[in-house]
C-alpha cells in the first residue's frame, strides 16, 4: 500500500504541525491523475467561534510542504501537489463537530421530514440543536415573517437534521455573543426534551 492510499504518516504528521499552530485536521482528499494532489482541509478546534487565520494556515502549510519534501514516508517519492485549506464559507455540516463550529452563523437546514428552516444556531448539546429562526427578506427586500402562532426560539435535535449549510452573512447581529451566552446558558439548565417537528 503505498503512502498515498495509507494517509496514517501524513495525518499523525499534520495533526502535529497543526496543533502546534492551534489548528485541527478536518479531513485529507486525494486526487490522482498526471500528478497526484493531497488536500488537507484544516479548521479551528470546535470549541472556537470565527474563522481560522489565513497567515496561520499559510505557516501552517509551509511547514508541512517542507516536512513532506523532507520524507518520503509521507507521501511517498513522486511528485505530489499538496493543498492545505480551510472548508470555506458554506460549507455542508454533516458532524456533530462542524455544528459546534458554527455556533453563531446563520443557516439553511432541512429536517428529516423535508421542513426547511433558515435560522441562526446559537447553541449545540448532545442531542440537539439550539437556533433562533431568521427567515430573511422576500425579492423586493421587504422582511418575511415567521407563520403566525410559530416561536422564533427552535429545538432540534440532531439525528432528525437531513441537511444544513451555513449561509454567508454580510452584517450578522451586534448582540450575537449575547444570544450565544443565553443560549447556551439556557441549554445547560434545560432539561426538557427537543421540541418535536
Amino acid at each position: 500500500m503505498s503512502a498515498l492510499e495509507d494517509q496514517t504518516i501524513l495525518r499523525e504528521a499534520a495533526t502535529r504541525v497543526l496543533d502546534a499552530h492551534g489548528l485541527v485536521l478536518e479531513e485529507v482528499e486525494v486526487r490522482g491523475g498526471g500528478t497526484p494532489q493531497v488536500r488537507l482541509i484544516v479548521d479551528l478546534p470546535e470549541d472556537q467561534l470565527g474563522s481560522a487565520d489565513l497567515d496561520t494556515v499559510a505557516e501552517a502549510s509551509r511547514e508541512l510542504s517542507e516536512m513532506v519534501d523532507a520524507d518520503d514516508a509521507l507521501l511517498g517519492s513522486a511528485p505530489v501537489l499538496l493543498e492545505v485549506t480551510t472548508p470555506g464559507v458554506e460549507r455542508t455540516l454533516t458532524a456533530p463537530r462542524h455544528f459546534r463550529r458554527s455556533r453563531g452563523r446563520l443557516l439553511s437546514l432541512t429536517t428529516a421530514d423535508g421542513t426547511a428552516y433558515r435560522a441562526r444556531l446559537l447553541a449545540v448539546g448532545s442531542e440537539q440543536l439550539s437556533l433562533r429562526q431568521e427567515p430573511g427578506r422576500d425579492d423586493r427586500g421587504r422582511p418575511r415573517k415567521l407563520v403566525a402562532g410559530t416561536s422564533e426560539d427552535l429545538r432540534i435535535a440532531l439525528c432528525d437534521v437531513a441537511t444544513a449549510r451555513v449561509e454567508i452573512e454580510f452584517d450578522p447581529p451586534a448582540d450575537l455573543a449575547q444570544l450565544i451566552a443565553d443560549a447556551e446558558s439556557t441549554d445547560a439548565d434545560h432539561s426538557a426534551a427537543p421540541k418535536e417537528i
